[in-house]
């Protein structure tokens, strides 16, 4: 055989194993040297599972993928395992035969392994040993059978199952608060949409290898991966492909928008398939995070060779029902799987839009590094080689989502959701809960709060809900935003969608009026048509007094039509403030009745609680957030102490109608007011 030509080798083994009891046997093999092992298992290679162990070579910069003389010129390897091949020969289609195999971090350190030979079942269940030599493949027959006997059982003793314990969650409050952060910068013109994360934390005890083959079995996703080395193995249950190219053709699948799937219930199941496909918010999410990943293509693909040829289709997940689109390309003749890779990482359905502002956005909300989670997990082989395929190689990748990251005994899980301007923070919190729970549930772990709480015990859901506007002039002050959450709550609440022609019949609900004047509009289930009062509104201006009311449960964040027992809790001149212990048992302040709570502290701080399930997403506590941020004065969301309330420089009751009213008592002792920081603000609001 002539110098430099290197040959594709097989060795169809006699084992009809599943992909998770091979990877088992395997990791207990004593005659093999497991201590790096792989497996891809889902929609790779054609739906071909693949297992490869004991690298020749290893890397830590994916950027030196391109650099280190393995790849170049073949199917992007100059070398394969260091000999020099120049040309492949006894390649067959379907076939992988060894390349670079590992993860590309989102931040942190990566890794890759070059493997010369791999395990993959064919679409008839056979196993194949393959190997790239430059020659014959020594030793490769003894090797099949050493597979052969130590695979040989039905199935195989699991190993210690996988026990997840001591699990810790970045706390709630601080994601609804990077939420709330990033919806201010989106409205601010900053960027169309973030993708913020949430990362949970426990102590694994089991094997990792138990976990994936678990995994396997239990969700069935479209691109799991195992990737096992000594100092961190990376389990991964991604539904997600990043990037696959095939000779010159080019595909990337990105996923946003999810609802929780509802396996025992058919009907309800296909609602929520649905009510994903109908949403407005999802598929705006999804359209901007394609049209990201055109322009990433467009950077190394042939000019006009960039399509979609799939948009907004829904499909299941573990768990979850996902909203997905396609993308391809040709990929130009001068550009190399590094080129493409370089030019789309991260992915952007795990960013945002523009990706380089949402990046940088993540770094200040999130306050720790991502590590492996939302970069991506695949390989890169020289085959097909055959002149037929055009470009040789192939190179696959999935989006590193759904997926845990351990070392030692220590495991974690990130999860995350795309936030856009119409965005809400609790549902996005529990959209991260819904991603995590099957997961986690693999080892025997659960998440609390993964359901939205229910309607209070002490109001009639049934009754719909409403919006309470605020029209001056003919004019209703901030009715996009109004209708966007009333339009949330109907769906979220009653599957049920607001009148295309509800705007146009506000408009003249108002038209010609002067002055100030009330618009209160009802929705809900029963009502063909949304209810509109218009009366007189009440002078901006007038000072609140508030008593403390402790205890409130259920769902707060719906303006629940049915206000008899908030209007019963008011008195004379005065209305409740809501209350609720927090984590260390100091006091902290809600809301009341009829308004937001924003608190001026001592220094200089704008405080306002944080939007959880007890909190009303209020229109004018979102103007004046807005008008804070564009000024640069400082805003912090999060708990508000009951102490500072009665210690601050300016309190303020934030309403629609009454816009921020000074707050000038409290309990029947008087508050301080800085007047001239009230004018201030209240000129904000216009």
């Amino acid at each position: 055989m002539k110098a430099g030509l290197a040959e594709l080798v097989r060795h169809r083994l006699r084992l009809r194993a599943r992909p998770g009891d091979l990877l088992r046997t395997l990791a207990r093999a004593g005659e093999l040297d497991t201590s790096v092992l792989v497996c891809l298992a889902g929609r790779w290679a054609g739906q071909a599972p693949l297992i490869c162990w004991n690298p020749v070579r290893t890397v830590t910069d994916p950027r030196l993928l391109g650099k280190v003389g393995e790849f170049g010129g073949v199917g992007g390897f100059g070398e394969v395992g260091g000999r020099g091949a120049d040309e492949l020969t006894g390649a067959a289609p379907d076939a992988v035969g060894g390349g670079w195999f590992g993860w590309w971090s989102y931040d942190g350190p990566s890794w890759f392994g070059l493997f010369e030979q791999v395990l993959r079942r064919d679409s008839d269940g056979d196993w194949w040993l393959e190997s790239i030599a430059d020659g014959p493949a020594r030793g490769l027959d003894e090797q099949a059978a050493v597979i052969e006997r130590i695979g040989d059982t039905a199935t195989p003793p699991v190993l210690q199952p996988p026990v997840i314990s001591g699990l810790t969650s970045t706390p709630r409050q601080r994601h609804l608060a990077a939420v709330e952060q990033a919806i201010a910068a989106i409205r601010a013109g900053q960027l169309y949409q973030a993708n913020v994360c949430a990362r949970f934390e426990g102590r694994l005890t089991g094997s990792p290898v138990e976990l994936f083959a678990t995994g396997l079995d239990r969700l069935a996703p479209d691109y799991a991966a195992f990737v096992q080395t000594p100092a961190r193995t990376v389990v991964s249950f991604s539904p997600e492909l990043f990037l696959r190219r095939e000779g010159d053709q080019v595909r990337t699948a990105p996923i946003k928008g999810t609802r929780r799937r509802l396996g025992t219930a058919a009907d309800a199941d296909q609602l929520m398939a649905r009510d994903l496909a109908h949403s407005a918010k999802d598929r705006a999410e999804n359209v901007m995070i394609v049209d990201l990943m055109r322009n990433d293509l467009s950077r190394v693909c042939l000019p006009g060779s960039v399509d979609t040829p799939t948009l907004l289709s829904v499909r299941p997940g573990p768990g979850v029902w996902h909203l997905v689109s396609e993308v391809t390309g040709r990929l130009s003749p001068d550009a190399t799987d590094s080129d493409l890779l370089s030019a789309c990482f991260p992915p952007g359905s795990v960013t945002g839009a523009p990706k380089i502002r949402a990046q940088q956005l993540i770094e200040d909300l999130e306050g720790a590094g991502r590590g492996v989670f939302t970069g991506a997990i695949g390989y890169l082989s020289p085959l097909p080689a055959q002149p037929a395929a055009g470009r040789p190689g192939r190179a696959e990748f999935n989006v590193a989502i759904r997926t845990f990251e351990i070392s030692g005994d220590r495991i974690e899980l990130g999860v995350g959701g795309g936030i856009t301007a119409d965005s809400a923070p609790m549902q996005e919190w529990q959209e991260c809960l819904v991603k995590a729970a099957p997961l986690l549930a693999l080892g025997g772990a659960t998440v609390d709060g993964d359901r939205p709480l229910p309607a209070p015990a002490v109001v009639r859901a049934e009754d719909g809900v409403i919006e309470t506007m605020l029209a001056v002039d003919g004019r209703i002050v901030a009715l996009a935003d109004h209708l966007a959450r009333l339009q949330s709550s109907c769906l979220e609440l009653y599957r049920i969608r607001l009148p295309a022609e509800l705007p146009r019949q506000l408009h003249q609900a108002v038209a010609g009026g002067a002055g100030r004047r009330r618009v209160r509009l009802r929705f809900g289930p029963g009502l063909r048509h949304p209810e509109i009062d218009v009366a007189p509104a009440p002078e901006a201006g007038a000072g609140v007094a508030l008593h403390c009311h402790a205890g409130r449960s259920g769902n707060w964040r719906h303006k629940w039509a049915d206000r008899e027992w908030l209007t019963g809790l008011e008195r004379a001149g005065s209305w409740p403030l809501f209350t609720e212990p927090g984590p260390d048992g100091a006091e902290l302040a809600l809301e009341t009745s009829r308004s937001n709570l924003a608190v001026i502290c001592r220094d200089g701080v704008l405080r306002t609680p944080v939007l959880a399930e007890n909190v009303l997403p209020g229109i004018t506590r979102r103007r004046l957030l807005d008008a804070a941020l564009d000024r640069g004065w400082p805003v912090l969301l999060g708990p508000v102490l009951l102490s500072e309330v009665r210690d601050a420089r300016l309190v303020l009751s934030l309403s629609s109608i009454r816009g921020a009213a000074v707050v000038e008592s409290l309990d029947g002792n008087r508050l301080d007011v800085d007047t001239a920081l009230l004018a201030e603000l209240s000129g904000w609001l216009g």
